[in-house]
């Protein structure tokens, strides 16, 4: 079994041990205009902080979701 590619050729993961040079490419690159790019350890896509300013309908969807979610967990 490979340690990263993406199943079904759709879903990202990556089983590797994370690395800082990895989480720095993932999660702060001026070089990749994706919003949403494959994360550094396990399945599922990460945001790329650096590309928010480019896609700012993404950022401000991607906020009001995290603020609803932390809203509702107040509220129990």
């Amino acid at each position: 079994m490979r340690s990263h590619g993406k199943i079904f050729g759709l879903v990202p993961y990556d089983l590797r041990a994370p690395t800082l040079a990895r989480l720095r490419e993932r999660l702060w690159n001026a070089g990749d205009a994706r919003f949403l790019v494959p994360t550094v350890f396990g399945v599922g896509w990460t945001v790329n902080f650096r590309s928010a300013p480019r896609h700012p309908a993404q950022a401000l969807l991607l906020a009001a979701f995290v603020l609803w979610r932390l809203a509702g967990k107040r509220g129990r």
